[in-house]
């Protein structure tokens, strides 16, 4: 795995899973094996969710015949990049169901099972980013997910880790771990919020 300098340091004890995921936009194009993608999905597929009832859709392409259209439905700054990574996903979450019900946290579920796959790949060496700049509308129409019961959430791309230097300029200057987090100070309170 190429290795980028990690300027990251954790305020309290975690695990290095945590400091060490970041979002890179340079992957080799060596393909994740059916095991790792088996992998990350088993991942996701243990995360929590209100009920049990696991609002979240995951569909992927590699280098099979629908990795074109994939493709087509990032932004085109992201696709210049996302494009050449191994493996391609969108997130939806089922936000409306059959019978009208508007599940109050699916959106919440499937950010969570976002999380547990990124944290798997994580473990296995697989990096993953994902991306808002997506054309929402071709990512249901394109993809065959029905508009009116699921939300798009995102995009992802995942592979292991390659060479900045196959990124364009502007792009390679800023791939690396940032550690601009916000102090835990200005995310978590306890008790009741109270004016400052």
């Amino acid at each position: 795995m190429t290795r980028h300098p990690n300027p990251r340091v954790a305020a309290a004890r975690v695990d290095a899973l945590f400091i060490d995921r970041w979002s890179p936009r340079s992957f080799s194009p060596e393909p994740l094996t059916d095991a790792d993608i088996a992998s990350l999905f088993e991942a996701a597929r243990w995360s929590p969710s209100s009920s049990n009832v696991q609002p979240w859709l995951f569909l992927y392409e590699t280098d099979g015949p629908d990795r074109e259209v994939f493709d087509s439905i990032l932004k085109p700054r992201n696709r210049e990049w996302a494009s050449k990574a191994p493996f391609l996903g969108f997130i939806f979450a089922n936000t409306r169901t059959a019978d009208g019900r508007e599940p109050r946290t699916a959106q919440f579920d499937a950010g969570a099972a976002w999380m547990s796959l990124a944290l798997q790949a994580q473990a296995m060496g697989i990096c993953t980013h994902g991306m808002a700049g997506i054309d929402v509308d071709a990512a249901h129409e394109k993809l065959g997910v029905d508009i009116e019961l699921w939300t798009v959430m995102c995009a992802f791309a995942a592979g292991r880790i390659g060479p900045p230097e196959t990124l364009p300029p502007e792009l390679r200057e800023r791939e690396r771990p940032k550690d601009d987090r916000k102090p835990l100070g200005e995310i978590a309170h306890r008790g009741i919020l109270r004016a400052r």
